[in-house]
């Protein structure tokens, strides 16, 4: 068959992915759907130049037909889902639904195959709701990009907000720990219950959730089918589906009306590979496998292998081989770096039928010998090692890196979200614009070298960065959110710990404009390090929904064995930091420079608040103030102002509750001097923003914005570009002295 009449399948294997490839916003989003509803109207395929069939769109909110037709042969039948919309959650939803309407008692299953990252919060899955309203209830089963775990999520009542398992709203609610890490869904409905369920075969099914009518209300008569959002207003996600049973969706349509019209695609008797275990992989060399489980009813098909170096975009070509039954095959690449990860993927071409593997990960190992050095200490007195959280002790000379050699979104994002332990390293400098948005760090293990870029590295603006994974470093990096030129409201911190991590370093980071906290520590967190960070000029009276909002951390609640040490908090309301209800921290040596409070702390909470500088207080109100429970100990104000040190409710013992047992405190009067020469990234590389904060901190010059329009606006860095060369033993060292060689030498 000619290839202009060739369907095209993408990513359709049912193997757990370790990487999410074309992260951008854009990455791989479909053309705009036509304003027809039509069964048989191909449309373009997501990323490729064939078309498939059966193809229903709608027209706005409304709802088209397209019921898939009896699999023949030996392929499966898949279904694509293409949905936008800003997220499928809070009190009103946005993204495309392919569904039935049922009444009673049902029982329906669902393999999710793929899911585009248009966004680490992207969401695919199982949904039941009354109505294509936005606020409308539901009961969904959501899958993220990737190999994150499936989760069940619902709205009580129309126009309520929602909850999950992983919420506070509904974390009690779990079942088996309310999340399954595989790609099988399960929605059951009886009578007036509703159960949710996780599987790895499709055979085996664990229950995640029981919802009855006090958890979620909704009628007899339901729709019940497949739901996409793609967590960004101005691109559209594509799921894919297979072995769908339970119901036969005959309708579809956008739920909410979201900027951009979603739209449906099946296709039968599709050949299927999948990528598997990589063998014979040197620093070198490697064999890439494939396992075919499907030609798709026919005598033979193609299978071509492709390959690339993780974070690059562009594949290149292994060879092809023919096939005429299922089974493994295998092709063997050269010329590959050490150390480093690859993506590689298998193309099935059966002349009526092509279909794509979802990516695979190996690794390239080290020539050298390994060599266990630590290397040098920071040139500040707090070491990124001298808190709660251990450092990086998973790294090893065999970890991979993964360089970036442009600041483009979708490579920073492909590196961000490798599910195995990396390296982040820079050959470039430069401005990484956010576009409005957030990305995210969503898996383990991930040290992101940001002294590694040549001179003046790497800022983030129009947006903010998400550490969701644990054993994680964060070094030498600037964010920058601003208000992005909106006028509506809007919140985005530069950068935080997510709810629920641990053991994660956050050291030498720049943290200014938030729109809600500039640095802050997610809730039920353990064992997190924050050392020499210059976090400052958080925007006061801009877009928080709740006015004026100029505030730098928040320790979340139950956040427990936080060491902050070294930090400038600075040109500022509140918050510096708040710490909130069942937090325990050690609180040593930061300068609260033009501030209306300091460490402020609400009830059952235990600190060692310990040479801590004061200077320049905007209000009465005592430096550290709150309910809980403190060691205090060489505090000082080291200007004039007439303000107490600790308010009377705090409840002071003669003993530290906790204390890092490497931290090593200096006198409180040398706080300031030390913090203004090493807090803030790359502090001897400093860019002209950093240069004024410090400055205007050290001449108390400064004061609150509420605009970063206000203070020059957002910078736009040197791009300049210079190879990373790293030795082939003695990792952790190098990165040690890489960062060394951009902190002020004594």
């Amino acid at each position: 068959m000619s290839k202009d009449r060739r369907r095209f399948i993408q990513a359709i294997g049912a193997g757990a992915v370790s990487l999410l490839a074309g992260c951008g916003s854009n990455s791989g989003s479909d053309t705009d759907t036509p304003d027809e509803t039509a069964a048989d109207t191909p449309t373009e395929a997501p990323g490729n130049d064939e078309t498939a069939t059966q193809t229903a769109t709608p027209t706005g909110t409304a709802a088209g037909t397209s019921t898939p037709p009896a699999a023949t042969g030996d392929g499966p039948t898949i279904i694509s889902v293409t949905g936008a919309g800003q997220d499928i959650w809070n009190t009103a939803d946005y993204g495309h639904f392919f569904y039935e309407t049922l009444s009673g008692d049902f029982d329906v299953t669902t393999e999710v195959i793929s899911v585009q990252n248009t966004d680490t919060y992207a969401k695919a899955g199982l949904m039941l709701r009354p109505s294509m309203e936005g606020g409308a209830p539901h009961v969904f089963m959501r899958k993220r990009p990737g190999d994150l775990p499936v989760s069940p999520q619902w709205r009580s009542t129309a126009g309520s907000s929602a909850g999950s398992v992983t919420s506070d709203a509904g974390a009690d609610l779990a079942r088996n720990g309310g999340t399954f890490e595989g790609n099988w869904q399960r929605i059951q409905r009886s009578g007036d219950t509703v159960r949710c369920y996780g599987s790895a075969n499709g055979e085996d099914w664990t229950l995640l959730v029981e919802l009855g009518p006090d958890q979620v209300t909704l009628p007899d008569e339901v729709l019940v089918g497949l739901a996409v959002t793609s967590h960004d207003r101005a691109a559209k996600c594509t799921a894919r589906f297979r072995n769908l049973e339970g119901i036969e969706p005959n309708q579809n349509g956008d739920i909410g009306g979201p900027l951009i019209s979603g739209g449906v695609s099946v296709t039968q008797n599709v050949p299927v590979i999948e990528t598997g275990e990589v063998s014979d992989a040197s620093a070198e060399s490697a064999t890439l496998v494939g396992d075919v489980t499907s030609i798709g009813g026919v005598d033979s098909a193609d299978v071509t292998f492709e390959y690339r170096e993780v974070p690059n975009q562009e594949w290149t070509e292994a060879g092809s081989t023919t096939v005429s039954e299922t089974g493994e095959v295998s092709m063997d690449v050269s010329g590959l770096t050490a150390r480093r990860y690859y993506e590689f993927r298998a193309t099935i071409d059966n002349g009526e039928v092509s279909s794509q593997s979802p990516p695979g990960l190996f690794s390239t190992p080290s020539p050298g010998s390994g060599d266990g050095s630590e290397g040098p200490r920071s040139a500040s007195q707090f070491d990124p090692s001298d808190g709660f959280a251990p450092m990086g002790e998973w790294l090893t000379d065999d970890t991979p890196l993964i360089v970036i050699d442009e600041l483009s979104v979708p490579k920073i994002n492909t590196a961000f979200n490798v599910n195995a332990p990396r390296v982040i390293v820079f050959e470039t400098s430069g401005t990484v614009d956010l576009e409005q948005s957030h990305i995210a760090i969503p898996y383990d293990k991930c040290w992101v070298a940001g002294q590694t870029a040549p001179s003046p590295g790497v800022t983030f603006v129009r947006g903010g960065i998400q550490v969701n994974g644990n054993d994680c470093v964060v070094q030498h990096i600037r964010v920058r959110p601003g208000d992005a030129g909106r006028s509506e409201n809007w919140q985005n911190d530069p950068l935080r710990t997510a709810d629920g991590s641990e053991n994660n370093v956050i050291d030498h980071v720049t943290a200014t404009w938030s729109i809600d906290e500039n640095l802050s520590v997610g809730y039920d967190t353990n064992n997190t390090t924050m050392t020499n960070c210059l976090v400052a000029e958080p925007l006061d009276d801009s877009l928080h929904p709740k006015g004026p909002h100029g505030y730098n951390s928040l320790i979340g609640n139950n956040a427990k064995n936080v060491a902050m040490a070294g930090n400038v908090w600075a040109l500022v309301t509140n918050r510096n930091p708040r710490l909130k209800p069942g937090t325990e921290t050690a609180t040593v040596n930061n300068l609260m420079h033009h501030h209306d409070n300091g460490p402020a702390m609400d009830a059952d909470t235990e600190h060692s608040i310990v040479g801590n500088a004061f200077e320049d207080p905007q209000t009465n109100e005592a430096n550290i103030s709150g309910g809980g429970t403190a060691y205090l100990a060489d505090n000082v104000q080291i200007d004039d102002a007439d303000v107490p040190m600790a308010g009377p409710e705090v409840n002071q013992v003669s003993s530290q509750p906790l204390f890092p047992e490497d931290l090593s405190p200096i006198a409180a009067p040398d706080v300031k001097d030390h913090n203004l020469t090493h807090a803030g990234a790359r502090p001897a590389d400093r860019t002209a923003v950093d240069e004024r904060i410090v400055s205007h901190v050290r001449n108390g010059e400064g004061s609150v914005i509420d605009s970063q329009t206000e203070v020059g606006g957002y910078p736009s860095l040197a791009e300049n570009t210079e190879e990373v060369s790293v030795p082939d033993s003695g990792l952790r060292a190098w990165l040690r002295e890489q960062a060394l060689a951009v902190e002020p030498s004594e």
